[in-house]
C-alpha cells in the first residue's frame, strides 16, 4: 500500500475518534443534568420525600461519581486528540517530503513532463518540458489555460509555419485528450519533439515531450543515405538483387529493365533460379548458393541468360550471403551483362589459339620477354630445343635457365640499359640442346612498347642456323675432298705412265735373261726373282691406281643395284696395306646377299671410314694391352626378315664413351683428339646410308670394342649373290 492510501485510511477513521469525543460530553452533561434534575425536585418536593439526613449523603455520592465519570472521559478524550493530532502532523510531514521527493524526480527527467487537470489548466511541469519551449519557460504560466499557453507560444515564437493559429490551437486541444500514438513535431529552434499524452481517470492529462532530434537527425541521414542509394542504383548498369537465404528475390534495381527485361517489383517473390532456363544454368545457381551457405565468401558464375524478347546473352551473376542484426541472413547480389565481354574472350582466345597454333608449327623460336628479363611465353620449337616445357620457363629470368645463358648476356643488358631505343637488333648465340648439342641461333629481336614509350615485351624469333652452317662447312669439306680425288685420278693418270714403263722394262729384263743366260746361274736366278717381284709390285701399283680412279670418278647420278660384299671388298683393297702396317687384321664373314639399290662409289666411302675410323680406335688402346689384338671383323648377310641386308662391323678398341652415343651421327662431333678429326665422317656416312633407305646404328659390344651396323633395303626381285667366308691378313 502507497503512502497516500496509508493517510488517505487514517483520515477516514478521524471522525470516529471525534465522535468518541462528543459522546463522552454529551454523556457528561446528561448526567450532571439528571443530577441537577433531582436535586431540583428534591428541593421542591416533586420526588417522594427522603430524610434529609440520608438524602444529603446520596445526593454527594451521585455527584461525585457523575463528576468522576466526567473527568475520565474527559482525559481520554484529550490523549486521543493528543494522539491523533501527532499522527496527522507526521502524515503531513510524509506527504510533503513524499511531495518533495515527486519534484525532484520529475525534474530530474531526461524528458519533458506536464500535467493539466481536468480543466485543461496548467498544474504541473519540470524544467525539461519548459526548455523544449524557450529558454526561459516564458510561455507556460501555472493555472492558466492549455490554449492561453499555446497562444504565448505562437507570440514567443516557438512555433512557427502556422497559417491559421485558431485552427491549430483547436486541434492542439483536441490532440491533447486523445491518448493515441505519439506524434513528432519539429520546433522553431530545429529541435524535434516526441510529444505523447494519457488522460488520467480523473479528467487530467500527463503528457512527455522527449527530445529526439539526435534520433530524428540519424534518420534523415538514413532516408538521405537511402536516397543517394536508390539514385546510384538506378544510374548502375548492373542489376543488384536482395534475396532471401532460400533465393527468393526481395528487391531488385532498375537497371532490371534494361538487363533482364522485366520491371524490378515483377521480380519480387521469384525464385532466382527461375529466371534462368535450362538445367545447366539452374544447376549452376544452386550450386552457387549452396557454396554461399557453406562458408564462400563470393560466389561467381557465368550462365546464358534468355530475356523476355527471346535474345540470349552471358549474364555474370556474383552473390554475397551477409546477416542483419536481427540474426536473418539475406543474399545480395548483382547480374551484369558480359556478352560482349565473353564474346571479346572467345574472340581472343580463338586467336590466341591460332597464334599459339602458329608460333607452335612454325619451326622458328619464338620468346617473349618482360621489362625485367623474365620469360613470359616461348613456343614449342624452343621449348624443344632447350628441354623444358613452356611452364617450366614461364615467369624466370632468362639467367636462372642455365642453357640460356648466353642469350641471357647479350638481352638483359639491352633490356636494363638501352631499352627500347636498342630495338630492333640481330645476332648470333650458341645455345646448349637437351642432349648437350650446341645449336647456333640466329636471333631478330624486337620491341613492344608500353603507352609511355617505354619498354613492355621484347619479342625474339630465332631460326636455327646449325645445318645451314653445317651443310656449308660439309660443303667446304666435301670441296676439299673433291679436289683431293681430282689431284687423285690426276696422280694416277700420271703414275699409270711410269709403271708401265718399269714393268715392260721388268718384264723385257726377264726375258732377256731368259733368251741369253748369264754364266752365273745363281745371279741369273736372283736377277729374275727381283725383276720378277718389280713387275708384280707395279701390277699390285697398277691395281690400287684403279680402284682409286674408280673411286673419284663421279658417281651416277642415279642408283642403281649392287652387290654389297664386292663393294665392301673393293673398299678393303684400297685399305688393306695401311692396315697391314698398322698390325690391323681384317675378318670378313659374307653370307649370300641379295642385290641392293644405291650408289656403290658412296658405299664403299662409308665401308673405308668405318674401317679408318676402326684402326684409329684399335691404335687408342692402352699401351701394352696386348690381351686385345687390333682385329676388325667385318659380317654381312640377310637380316631376320629376308628383306634388309645387314653389314656389321666390329673393332678391338676400347669402345665408344656412354656420353658419346647419342651425338655419334652429329656433324662436328668428334671423340679423336683435337686436330685429329673433322667430326663429318660419321655424319657423312650416316647421310648416304639414309639415301638408301637404310639405317646406321653404334653401340658398344658387351666383350669390348665398337659396334657399327648398316641396314638396307634389299633390291626387289634380285637373287643373292653366293661369296665364301675369308679371314685374311691386312696384306
Amino acid at each position: 500500500m502507497s503512502m497516500y492510501s496509508s493517510f488517505d485510511a487514517f483520515r477516514s477513521r478521524i471522525p470516529i475518534a471525534m465522535n468518541l469525543r462528543g459522546t463522552g460530553r454529551t454523556l457528561c452533561i446528561g448526567i450532571a443534568a439528571v443530577c441537577g434534575a433531582a436535586g431540583v425536585g428534591i428541593a421542591l418536593g416533586g420526588l417522594p420525600a427522603v430524610p434529609p439526613e440520608s438524602a444529603a449523603p446520596h445526593v454527594a455520592v451521585l455527584l461525585s461519581l457523575a463528576m468522576a465519570a466526567l473527568l475520565v472521559l474527559l482525559w481520554q478524550s484529550d490523549r486521543l486528540g493528543r494522539r491523533m493530532t501527532e499522527r496527522l502532523d507526521e502524515i503531513e510531514k510524509a506527504r510533503r517530503w513524499s511531495d518533495r521527493r515527486l519534484s525532484e524526480v520529475i525534474e530530474a527527467s531526461s524528458e519533458g513532463i506536464v500535467v493539466y487537470d481536468a480543466n485543461d489548466r496548467l498544474v504541473l511541469c519540470n524544467a525539461k518540458f519548459r526548455d523544449t519551449l524557450t529558454a526561459s519557460g516564458g510561455a507556460l504560466r501555472y493555472g492558466a489555460l492549455y490554449e492561453d499557453n499555446l497562444r504565448q507560444s505562437l507570440r514567443l515564437g516557438v512555433y512557427t509555419g502556422i497559417d491559421d493559429p485558431e485552427t491549430w490551437i483547436t486541434e492542439r486541444k483536441v490532440a491533447l485528450r486523445q491518448s493515441g500514438a505519439p506524434e513528432t513535431v519539429r520546433m522553431a529552434s530545429g529541435t524535434w519533439l516526441r510529444i505523447s499524452n494519457r488522460v488520467l481517470s480523473d479528467g487530467s492529462v500527463v503528457g512527455v515531450r522527449t527530445d529526439v532530434t539526435d534520433l530524428k537527425r540519424r534518420e534523415l541521414e538514413l532516408a538521405n543515405r537511402e536516397a543517394r542509394l536508390s539514385r546510384l542504383f538506378s544510374t548502375l548498369a548492373d542489376v543488384v538483387l536482395e534475396l532471401s537465404a532460400s533465393g527468393v528475390i526481395t528487391h531488385a534495381s532498375p537497371a532490371a529493365r534494361q538487363v533482364l527485361g522485366f520491371e524490378p517489383e515483377d521480380l519480387e517473390g521469384m525464385l532466382l533460379e527461375d529466371l534462368f532456363r535450362g538445367p545447366e544454368a539452374r544447376g549452376r545457381l544452386v550450386e552457387s548458393r549452396r557454396r554461399l551457405h557453406e562458408g564462400a565468401a563470393q560466389s561467381e558464375v557465368v550462365v546464358l541468360y534468355t530475356r523476355p524478347s527471346g535474345e540470349q546473352i552471358h549474364a555474370e551473376i556474383r552473390l554475397w550471403l551477409t546477416n542483419r542484426s536481427t540474426g536473418e541472413q539475406v543474399i545480395t547480389g548483382t547480374i551484369r551483362d558480359v556478352d560482349d565481354r565473353e564474346k571479346a574472350a572467345a574472340l581472343a582466345a580463338r586467336e590466341g589459339a591460332l597464334l599459339k597454333s602458329i608460333a607452335n608449327t612454325t619451326g622458328a623460336c619464338l620468346i617473349v620477354l618482360d621489362q625485367a628479363s623474365h620469360l613470359v611465353r616461348t613456343n614449342a620449337a624452343f621449348a624443344e630445343l632447350i628441354g623444358m616445357t613452356n611452364e617450366e620457363m614461364t615467369g624466370k629470368p632468362l639467367s636462372a635457365i642455365p642453357r640460356i645463358r648466353p642469350l641471357a648476356a647479350i638481352l638483359e643488358p639491352a633490356i636494363r640499359d638501352g631499352g627500347i631505343d636498342d630495338f630492333p637488333f640481330e645476332f648470333d648465340v650458341v645455345l646448349t640442346g637437351e642432349r648437350n648439342t650446341k645449336h647456333t641461333i640466329r636471333f631478330a629481336a624486337s620491341a613492344v612498347p608500353e603507352t609511355d614509350g617505354s619498354l613492355r615485351y621484347a619479342v625474339l624469333i630465332g631460326i636455327d642456323d646449325t645445318a645451314r652452317r653445317n651443310a656449308e662447312t660439309a660443303l667446304f669439306e666435301a670441296s676439299k675432298l673433291s679436289k683431293l680425288g681430282q689431284m687423285a685420278a690426276a696422280m694416277a693418270h700420271e703414275l699409270n705412265q711410269p709403271l708401265a714403263v718399269i714393268r715392260m722394262a721388268a718384264e723385257n729384263a726377264i726375258e732377256e735373261l731368259e733368251l741369253e743366260p748369264p754364266a752365273d746361274c745363281a745371279l741369273a736366278t736372283f736377277l729374275k726373282s727381283k725383276l720378277k717381284r718389280i713387275s708384280d709390285q707395279t701390277d699390285r701399283a697398277s691395281k690400287v691406281i684403279g680402284q682409286l680412279r674408280a673411286h673419284a670418278r663421279r658417281g651416277d647420278e642415279h642408283p642403281s643395284p649392287f652387290d654389297v660384299p664386292e663393294a665392301v671388298q673393293g673398299a678393303l683393297d684400297l685399305v688393306r696395306e695401311q692396315l697391314k702396317l698398322d698390325g690391323v687384321e681384317i675378318d670378313v664373314a659374307s653370307q649370300p646377299c641379295p642385290l641392293v639399290i644405291g650408289h656403290r662409289s658412296r658405299f664403299e666411302q662409308v665401308v673405308i671410314n668405318l674401317m679408318t675410323n676402326a684402326r684409329d680406335a684399335i691404335k687408342m688402346a692402352p699401351a701394352g694391352d696386348e690381351s686385345r689384338p687390333g682385329r676388325i671383323e667385318v659380317a654381312i648377310g640377310p637380316a631376320e626378315d629376308r628383306r634388309r641386308l645387314r653389314l656389321t662391323v666390329r673393332d678391338s678398341g676400347p669402345g665408344i664413351p656412354e656420353h658419346a652415343l647419342d651425338r655419334l651421327f652429329e656433324p662436328f662431333f668428334t671423340t679423336k683428339p683435337k686436330g685429329q678429326g673433322t667430326g663429318l665422317g660419321l655424319s657423312i656416312c650416316h647421310g648416304i646410308v639414309a639415301e638408301m633407305a637404310g639405317s646406321m646404328s653404334a653401340r658398344n659390344h658387351p666383350e669390348g670394342g665398337a659396334v657399327f651396323e648398316i641396314e638396307l633395303p634389299v633390291a626387289p626381285g634380285r637373287a643373292p649373290a653366293t661369296n665364301e667366308r675369308e679371314t685374311a691378313p691386312a696384306g
